[in-house]
C-alpha cells in the first residue's frame, strides 16, 4: 500500500509570518498552562467531603438530621472548620489521607449498612479511640460481631451522581461457636447522571470475620473496598453558562459515533484493611490493638495538547462570541464583519449542541493527518538539508501528511532543497498527490494579528 502525501506551497510576506509563529508558540503553551484546573483547584473533592461529613454526622443532631441531605446538593456546609481537621477512624485506626489529611468518603461509598455502627465525638470530648481533633471525630466500628444478624436487601433509584443503586448485606450475628461473620455488596450505576455526559459505576463490598475465644480475648478482620469509575463535571464560564442556558453546562464531552463521550474520566479504588485484638484486661481496663492497611489508586483522564496545537475544549475563550470583540466598550465599535462573526458565533452556541460539546471526530483527524513544517518562514539560515530532515521527521511518524513550506523571497533553501526532498519521499514509498476538493480538511490554528 503506497503512502499517501501532499505537498502545499504558500505565498506570503515575511514579517506576519515571523510575529505570527513566534506568538502562536508563545501563546499555545501560555494557554495550555493556565486554563487547566484540576480536581483540587476547584475544590470538588473539599466540598463532597464536607456533604458527606454532615451526613455522616446527622445521627447526632437534630438540625444536621433534618437537612443534611436535603442541602447537601445544593452544596449545604456545617460552620466548622475545614474537613481536613475532622479524623475518621476505622477500629481505632485513623484513615484520614497522608498528603491532604482529609478523609475520602468515596473509600466507603455504596456500603451505608456496613458503616452504620458510629461514635461521633465534638471537638476535644473525651473518647475510646482518639485524644480529639479540632473539627472533631468519628470512630466506625466494623467488627462483625457487632452486626444484627439477619439479611437486608435494598434497591433504591434517585437522580444526582447515580440513577439507581441495590445493596445486599447478611450478617450471622456471634455464634454458638464464637464465630461472627458479615458481607456486604453494593452497586451503583448510571449511564448519564443529572449532568449532561457524567456516566457512574461503581462496585462495593465489605467482608468481616471475627473470632471470640473467650471472655477476654477476641480478634477480627476487616476489609472494603469501592472500585469506581465516573464521568465529571467541568467547571466554566458565566458566559458559557449563559449561552447553553443551563448552569448544568458541562463542557466535558462531546459525541463520539452518536454516543456522549465524557473527557475527563475518575477511577479510584482504594481497598482497606483492619485487623483488631480486644483483650479486657478487667472490668475496668481494655486493651484494643488494631492495624490497617489501605492501598490507594486515583487517576483521571483529560484533553492534552502542546505547541501549536488548537485548544480542543468546547469553552475555551477563542472560541466564545466574548474573543471576537468587546460588548462593553462602546468607545471602539466593531466592523460589520466583526459583528457578522459574533452573531454566527452567537448563534451556534446557542441553537447548535453540538457546537458547544468536544469534537472528537475533528481530534481524531488532526491526530491522524498531521502538518509537516520545516519552519522555513521563520529560520532563514537552516540548510536546504536541515529544512528537509524536520520535515521527514514529522512525515514518517504519520500515515498521511500535508507539507507545508513557503516560497518566499528570503526562503532560497526551501526551492533548493525541494528535489531531493521529493525523491526521498518517493524512494521511501510515499505517493506525492495534489490537495483537491476531495482532501479532507485539516484543523489548522488561526493567527491573531
Amino acid at each position: 500500500m503506497k503512502k499517501r502525501l501532499g505537498i502545499v506551497t504558500v505565498l506570503c510576506c515575511i514579517t506576519p509570518a515571523l510575529l505570527a509563529q513566534n506568538k502562536l508558540k508563545n501563546n499555545a503553551r501560555e494557554d495550555n498552562a493556565s486554563f487547566t484546573f484540576t480536581e483540587s483547584q476547584l475544590n470538588e473533592d473539599d466540598d463532597a467531603n464536607m456533604d458527606n461529613y454532615a451526613l455522616v454526622s446527622s445521627n447526632n443532631d437534630v438540625y444536621l438530621s433534618n437537612v443534611g441531605y436535603l442541602f447537601s446538593s445544593m452544596r449545604f456546609r456545617v460552620r466548622a472548620l475545614d474537613s481536613q481537621y475532622n479524623d475518621m477512624f476505622f477500629n481505632g485506626v485513623q484513615f484520614n489521607d497522608v498528603e491532604t489529611g482529609r478523609f475520602s468518603y468515596g473509600l466507603i461509598g455504596g456500603l451505608n449498612d456496613a458503616t452504620r455502627n458510629r461514635e461521633g465525638i465534638s471537638p476535644f470530648e473525651k473518647n475510646n479511640f482518639t485524644f480529639g481533633a479540632l473539627g472533631g471525630s468519628s470512630n466506625i466500628n466494623l467488627r462483625a460481631s457487632q452486626y444484627a444478624p439477619g439479611s437486608k436487601l435494598v434497591f433504591s433509584g434517585c437522580n444526582r451522581n447515580y440513577v439507581a443503586r441495590a445493596m445486599y448485606t447478611y450478617s450471622t450475628g456471634l455464634m454458638n461457636n464464637g464465630w461472627a461473620f458479615t458481607g456486604s455488596f453494593g452497586y451503583r450505576w448510571a449511564k448519564e447522571g443529572n449532568i449532561d455526559g457524567t456516566f457512574y459505576n461503581s462496585f462495593s463490598y465489605f467482608l468481616a470475620a471475627q473470632k471470640v475465644f473467650n471472655e477476654q480475648h477476641s480478634l477480627s478482620i476487616s476489609t472494603w473496598g469501592a472500585p469506581t469509575e465516573r464521568g465529571q463535571q467541568g467547571a466554566s464560564t458565566e458566559e458559557a453558562y449563559y449561552l447553553a442556558n443551563s448552569h448544568y453546562y458541562n463542557p466535558n464531552w462531546g459525541y463520539q459515533n452518536g454516543e456522549k463521550r465524557n473527557a475527563r474520566v475518575v477511577n479510584s479504588f482504594e481497598p482497606s484493611v483492619v485487623a483488631t485484638w480486644d483483650f479486657d484486661i478487667n472490668k475496668e481496663m481494655k486493651l484494643t490493638t488494631s492495624a490497617g492497611f489501605k492501598y490507594s489508586n486515583y487517576g483521571t483522564s483529560a484533553l492534552g495538547w502542546n505547541g501549536n496545537a488548537a485548544d480542543p475544549r468546547p469553552d475555551y475563550y477563542k472560541k466564545l462570541p466574548s474573543s471576537i470583540f468587546n460588548v462593553y466598550d462602546h468607545s471602539t465599535p466593531p466592523s460589520e464583519s466583526a459583528l457578522e462573526q459574533f452573531n454566527t458565533v452567537t448563534n451556534l452556541w446557542k441553537n447548535n449542541r453540538a457546537y458547544r460539546q468536544i469534537n472528537w471526530d475533528e481530534m481524531y483527524l488532526a491526530n491522524e493527518k498531521a502538518n509537516a513544517l520545516n519552519e522555513d518562514a521563520i529560520n532563514f539560515n537552516a540548510s536546504s538539508y536541515e529544512l528537509n530532515q524536520k520535515i521527514l521527521k514529522d512525515v514518517r511518524r504519520q500515515k498521511t501528511s500535508i507539507v507545508l513550506m513557503h516560497d518566499l523571497h528570503e526562503t532560497k533553501n526551501t526551492v533548493k532543497g525541494l528535489d531531493s526532498l521529493i525523491k526521498t519521499l518517493k524512494k521511501e514509498g510515499y505517493q506525492i498527490l495534489p490537495i483537491t476538493k476531495n482532501t479532507k480538511p485539516i484543523h489548522h490554528v488561526s493567527i491573531d494579528k
